[in-house]
């Protein structure tokens, strides 16, 4: 089940740049502080939910491990920051993998639970990005 959450989840972030590039950017771009807390507060609702329904232990046998919300976090937050500074694009992708590396590495995560995170935080991210925000959307800063 979850090999066909990572595979849906790829195509969506495929489609989901494709229509952020299609649609250009919105009329007036909200701040970026806007967006990183509008990815946070999305990337936890829908991690804690996640994790909740699949119920997948960690390597550790500690809590649930699937997906990863450092991973998601992390990439959700350099798909933002490649929105604002897109000449440092490879380095907020860089430090996301980075981070989604070394939760595998200290055992806290399988490399699924890392993918599936990476997948989802890059659709969120380029949501939040294409869209104005998720959940702050409304929210005049």
């Amino acid at each position: 089940m979850r090999i066909v959450l990572l595979v849906v989840g790829l195509m969506a972030v495929g489609l989901g740049r494709a229509a952020a590039d299609a649609a250009g950017p919105p009329a007036s771009r909200p701040p970026e502080l806007k967006l990183a807390l509008d990815v946070t507060i999305t990337t936890t609702v829908c991690v804690e939910g996640l994790k909740r329904t699949f119920k997948d232990p960690r390597p550790d046998g500690s809590d649930y491990g699937f997906p990863s919300g450092d991973a998601t976090l992390a990439f959700a937050l350099a798909s933002v920051a490649s929105e604002y500074h897109p000449k440092q694009r490879a380095l907020w992708y860089l430090v996301a993998a980075a981070v989604a590396c070394s939760r595998v590495w200290r055992g806290a995560h399988d490399w699924e639970d890392v993918i599936g995170g990476a997948a989802l935080g890059t659709l969120i991210g380029q949501q939040a990005a294409s869209s104005g925000g998720i959940v702050l959307v409304k929210v005049d800063w």
